[in-house]
């Protein structure tokens, strides 16, 4: 358009000539590995030994458990954190076996199958709010999780890995057993098929087997 500009004498110089071209962002998707999951979640159910103020009896603790449904429903449903945050019950319809989250970064609804052990998960947690996950000290839901996650990863010795890698594992691991790409789009709720093939990328066993194709093939 502003090379149209220039030839019809409207303006003199186009002004993003100079500009680089904008690149792909190609730095290393980063997902949780079945080990580090093991490792995870034995942290967040390890018990601790601590010592009672008001009793000076020692009492054993798990303060990090709380993290653990969290976490479950993150791997189950590629849920931004956010939008597992701010779930309400209100979003669950367990008869159907669907989460429906209706305010959502592309700011369209989309609608998430439960499986079978999140259904679980669910439903042993008390309802004392309208929301899902609530701080028992304030009955508030959490605002951030930054700091526990942060220590139960150390913890479990998981480097580099953030709350939004859980999204990335969800998409690897959809891509990794052949789910369509599409598919990944929607419960994802990527507006762009190619989001979606950012965070799904092949892993190296699908391009093998790729290659195995070609060996074979004959016409």
């Amino acid at each position: 358009m502003f090379n149209v500009g220039i030839d019809n004498a409207i303006i003199r110089n186009n002004p993003i000539q100079k500009v680089s071209k904008l690149r792909e962002d190609n730095h290393k998707i980063r997902y949780l590995t079945k080990a580090e999951e093991s490792r995870l979640f034995n942290e967040i159910e390890r018990e601790y030994e601590v010592l009672d103020k008001y009793t000076k009896k020692t009492k054993i603790v798990q303060p990090y458990l709380y993290l653990k449904p969290i976490i479950i429903t993150a791997l189950h449903t590629g849920m931004r954190r956010g939008e597992i945050l701010n779930l309400k019950w209100s979003n669950i319809d367990f008869a159907q076996g669907f989460i429906e989250l209706l305010e959502t970064k592309s700011g369209k609804s989309r609608k998430i199958p439960i499986s079978a052990s999140l259904h679980q998960v669910l439903k042993n947690i008390k309802h004392t709010s309208e929301y899902v996950f609530v701080n028992p000290l304030t009955n508030e839901p959490y605002k951030d999780l930054k700091k526990s996650f942060h220590t139960v990863l150390e913890k479990a010795g998981i480097k580099n890995f953030r709350f939004h890698d859980l999204r990335h594992t969800v998409a690897t691991r959809l891509v990794e057993k052949g789910i369509d790409l599409t598919v990944v789009q929607e419960i994802l709720g990527h507006s762009k098929i190619t989001t979606t093939q950012r965070y799904a990328h092949p892993v190296p066993q699908r391009k093998l087997d790729a290659i195995d194709v070609l060996n074979n093939y004959s016409s």
